[in-house]
């Protein structure tokens, strides 16, 4: 029984935005950026890869994260980011 199917049309829209991401992703691997999300988050650092699914983001060093329970500062943060939830990608120079 299914809960949610998407709609035909839907489908078509979402893997034309996440084919167009990849396309864009590509071109700037190795390039800092800032990227949107669909929930309006901005994150910037550099692209270090791009899968069928993913774009890798590699944080600056100041973004570093820091927990209370185990407390080091990890400074080669990469962020797997969903390519269907990226709403725009902005080189930034």
């Amino acid at each position: 029984m299914n809960i949610y199917e998407a709609h035909p049309e839907c489908k078509k829209h979402v893997k034309q935005a996440k084919d167009s991401a990849y396309a864009a992703c590509c071109q700037y691997v190795n390039r800092y950026v800032r990227v949107q999300r669909m929930n309006g988050e901005t994150l910037e650092g550099h692209i270090v890869h791009v899968d069928a699914e993913y774009v890798y983001l590699q944080l600056p060093s100041d973004r570093a994260f820091y927990n209370y329970y185990n407390p080091y500062y990890y400074n080669n943060t990469v962020l797997p980011l969903v390519l269907f939830d990226l709403l725009a990608i902005t080189l930034l120079l």
